[in-house]
């Protein structure tokens, strides 16, 4: 590929027009500090983050979605000269598509989101009265994670029949978040829901927000099926997670049972020392849940300020 997409075209764009804009701020500032000896406000140093961070995800967000290293790069060099964007100007020969990253750490996203919907969908079977907080922490995680997903997704210009070739149909997605569960005790569910909850998502919500102000979808992808279509599949395909451990046990049969797991002297199901009384535990560790999720935005830092207009052309 020697020349971009439309949707890459965007995107680089918004990366070279938003670095302009910075420098911008920056010889505005300085001006008007040489002028009067006071420095930028408060506000101002928050502005000038918000939109340093901004880009910065934009480019993490392009790089993610397949724009060349070379071309993010190019602009962003041609913004600090003060080069607004001009489709004219020529962009250099790109590096090779590294398609195993991209499609690699797209995939990731992908199971991840098969995972979390499961998590929520299970968790909702177990406690159908859930906190209002986490539930509410979970919908901006999963929608944190979808929208950045499908944004790249269009950013890369997948179509439905490479989605389907990638990870199947609406059903597959369904039927695949449904064995990420399969045997997983109602305990673990619920505290994988709860790391779920926790789970930070910030970066991936800018890159989402940032990828939109360019002018890529978020919403939907040719590509992926959408909530609205997943979420009832995966619940009428999820069979209600079981306990772990049983209720409190009743019966005289029962009774002498639990009486001999808590007898030291008596044989039964726990391995005993008779020596020490010490047993071996049955479940000797849980099974460790990765939680995930990206590091929140990185601190931009003060920008240094230069002479006004330094840098800039005519």
């Amino acid at each position: 590929m020697t020349t971009p997409t439309r949707a890459q075209v965007r995107v680089l764009k918004s990366l070279q027009n938003q670095t302009v804009d910075l420098n911008r701020m920056v010889a505005t500032a300085t001006a008007r500090q040489q002028e009067t000896g006071q420095p930028p406000p408060q506000s101002w140093y928050a502005e000038y983050q918000a939109r340093a961070i901004a880009r910065e995800e934009l480019t993490n967000a392009a790089y993610a979605g397949g724009v060349p290293r070379a071309w993010i790069d190019q602009v962003r060099e041609r913004g600090d000269r003060g080069i607004g964007w001009r489709a004219e100007l020529y962009l250099r020969a790109p590096e090779p598509t590294d398609w195993d990253r991209i499609l690699g750490d797209l995939d990731a996203d992908v199971q991840r989101q098969r995972e979390w919907l499961a998590l929520d969908a299970a968790h909702t079977k177990i406690s159908p009265a859930t906190e209002p907080s986490a539930a509410a922490d979970i919908d901006r995680n999963l929608r944190a994670l979808h929208n950045r997903t499908v944004g790249v997704a269009n950013l890369l210009g997948l179509t439905t029949e490479q989605g389907h070739q990638l990870w199947g149909t609406t059903s597959d997605w369904a039927h695949a978040a449904v064995e990420m569960l399969d045997g997983v005790p109602a305990e673990q569910v619920t505290q994988r829901w709860q790391q779920l909850a926790r789970t930070d998502t910030r970066a991936y919500a800018l890159q989402a927000h940032a990828l939109a102000d360019a002018g890529i979808s978020i919403l939907t992808s040719a590509a992926l099926p959408s909530h609205e279509e997943l979420v009832p599949a995966i619940r009428a395909g999820l069979p209600l997670p079981q306990p772990l451990f049983r209720p409190a046990v009743t019966t005289g049969e029962d009774i002498d049972t639990a009486i001999d797991a808590a007898n030291p002297t008596r044989t039964g199901t726990v391995d005993v020392d008779v020596e020490t009384g010490s047993a071996t535990a049955v479940f000797s560790h849980a099974v460790a849940a990765e939680a995930w999720g990206d590091e929140p935005a990185a601190d931009i830092g003060a920008p240094q300020f230069v002479a006004p207009g330094e840098g800039y052309e005519p």
